[in-house]
């Protein structure tokens, strides 16, 4: 095995990023003791891998770290319990990393580990056998963690094939390769510590992973994230919380340009620098209306760049990524 300190649990402990106010360094050393006190989890594990059904979230990173090293498949939580239950079967998964919200579509004979309560506390549920398990000591963990170490060989996570077709063959990412890529995305878009990403999309896709979670936190910046369905309340944030990035679907973006029209009055967002968009192709018509109620163009998320990143930067020679300004020049 390669060394640990090149997972990426840990490389993200080393860059002291946070995600909804909890430092990366305590959510990765609370996954860690969940793994070391939990012995039915363990042998849960033990020839089979993990799965995480959870929103991006900071138990998604405690999961992460609770893992055992194995690659985690990492669901939809948007999947119904058909779907959810032929991924289980597909990819030999051992237990599944959840929250009570969650946990109901699971088929009965899979272990659960609850993350409601974490990073103080989680709840296992599996075989006949439940138990909370104290988390509080995970304080005392001492983390080493190096943000620019290569990356391990192993795979880190799994992505089922199709969203549609979960039990599809799955794709397995490598520490190196996430890594790498969230670096380089992150060097598109110049983030750093100052950095603050408001992620609205899910983390189980590989441009929600690396653009919405893996590159501000690598960054050392903060992540937040919220529910789509909250519009009104989003807007509030990136005015007052000092926003720089925005990371959602495209329809998202186009539920948040309506309350902007509602209110008669566009985004006030000064720090504000990228507007990206994944999960499906960006409507150059939408591409358009967002510079009518934002000071920032929306990109294309699954754009890449030379060096294998994500490019947070509009493309070049598009009308619609250019400011009323230029455009008019």
């Amino acid at each position: 095995m390669s060394d640990p300190l090149s997972f990426l649990p840990l490389a993200l402990a080393g860059a002291n990023g946070a995600i909804d106010g909890f430092d990366c360094r305590q959510l990765v050393a609370s996954g860690v003791a969940l793994l070391q006190r939990a012995a039915p989890l363990v042998r849960a594990l033990h020839g089979r891998r993990a799965a995480i059904l959870l929103p991006a979230s900071p138990q998604f990173l405690i999961a992460l770290s609770a893992s055992a090293g194995r690659s985690a498949l990492l669901l939809d939580p948007e999947l119904d319990s058909a779907s959810i239950g032929a991924a289980l079967r597909s990819a030999n998964v051992g237990a599944v990393f959840t929250v009570g919200r969650l946990g109901s579509r699971l088929p009965v004979d899979v272990p659960q580990v609850l993350l409601d309560e974490s990073p103080s506390r989680a709840e296992w549920r599996g075989r006949g056998d439940s138990r909370v398990i104290d988390l509080s000591l995970h304080a005392g963990l001492q983390l080493e963690g190096d943000p620019e170490v290569e990356g391990a060989d192993e795979d880190v996570v799994s992505l089922p094939g199709s969203a549609f077709a979960p039990a599809f063959p799955s794709r397995d990412l490598r520490h190196r390769d996430l890594m790498s890529c969230a670096r380089a995305t992150a060097r598109s878009g110049r983030l750093g510590p100052r950095d603050h990403a408001l992620t609205l999309t899910s983390a189980c896709n590989e441009f929600g992973l690396v653009v919405g979670i893996l590159a501000p936190l690598l960054g050392g910046g903060r992540v937040s994230t919220g529910r789509r369905e909250e519009i009104g309340a989003l807007v509030d944030r990136v005015e007052g919380e000092g926003v720089s990035t925005i990371v959602a679907e495209p329809s998202t973006y186009a539920a948040i340009a309506d309350a902007l029209d509602r209110r008669a009055r566009p985004l006030d967002a000064p720090v504000l620098q990228h507007c990206i968009a994944g999960g499906c192709t960006v409507d150059p018509a939408l591409a358009a209306r967002w510079l009518t109620v934002s000071p920032v163009p929306l990109v294309q998320g699954d754009v890449r760049t030379s060096d294998g990143g994500y490019s947070m930067r509009p493309p070049a020679g598009r009308d619609a990524s250019r400011s009323p300004d230029e455009r008019d020049a």
